[in-house]
């Protein structure tokens, strides 16, 4: 499971740099592929792991539990436009993500899939986006030494909120934080799930 993650991860930290810096050879253009792909924004940054934030609010967060030694978490994740239907504007018109973080130290590493809405602040440039989907982690299921998580299934939930502003029309800066777990479904006692806060930039490409 371990190579599985870090073999996703991998796949999207090389497509994000060869997306981010502008690649033309022979008539091949590195953004119009991904653009093609329905691929509307890239997203990467460092987060902080295994913090403490309220149940339900994810954008509330214990500062006093955010140890800074703990900037553990390479984030890449890439936004795909949804075809638009009836059903995609009912729903709030979200994106797709899909997203990989890589931690360095050993500890819970993620691929996840997540419905992201992106919702502007009048024509302040500062936005808001829940999201909500699932992930798949190289965690511990049960019995985790003292330093890691009891996560209970290999497949969790994962919500949590992005608050950023629009730099430029491409450039955009954001704060992040996320929450894991598997709400209870697998167990009371192996529910510690995972917190995790930090700051990313994201490039659109339309």
């Amino acid at each position: 499971m371990t190579r599985k993650i870090a073999f996703i991860f991998a796949g999207l930290a090389v497509l994000t740099g060869v997306l981010v810096v502008p690649v033309r050879a022979e008539g091949f253009d590195a953004a119009e592929m991904a653009r093609g792909l329905g691929i509307s924004e890239l997203r990467a940054g460092i987060m902080v792991h295994d913090i403490e934030t309220s149940p339900f609010r994810p954008l509330f967060v214990h500062f006093e539990s955010v140890d800074l030694s703990k900037w553990q978490n390479l984030n890449v994740e890439l936004l795909f436009d949804l075809p638009e239907s009836d059903a995609m504007y009912w729903l709030g018109s979200p994106r797709l993500g899909l997203a990989g973080s890589l931690n360095f130290v050993g500890k819970e590493s993620y691929a996840r899939l997540a419905a992201v809405w992106h919702v502007p602040v009048f024509e302040t440039g500062i936005f808001v986006e829940p999201m909500l989907g699932g992930t798949v982690h190289n965690g511990y299921l049960d019995n985790a030494p003292a330093d890691r998580r009891n996560l209970g299934c290999r497949f969790l939930f994962q919500y949590g909120m992005n608050l950023g502003y629009e730099v430029t029309d491409k450039l955009s800066a954001m704060f992040t934080v996320e929450h894991s777990s598997h709400l209870w479904l697998c167990g009371e006692q192996t529910n510690d799930g995972v917190n995790r806060a930090g700051f990313r930039l994201g490039w659109k490409l339309d």
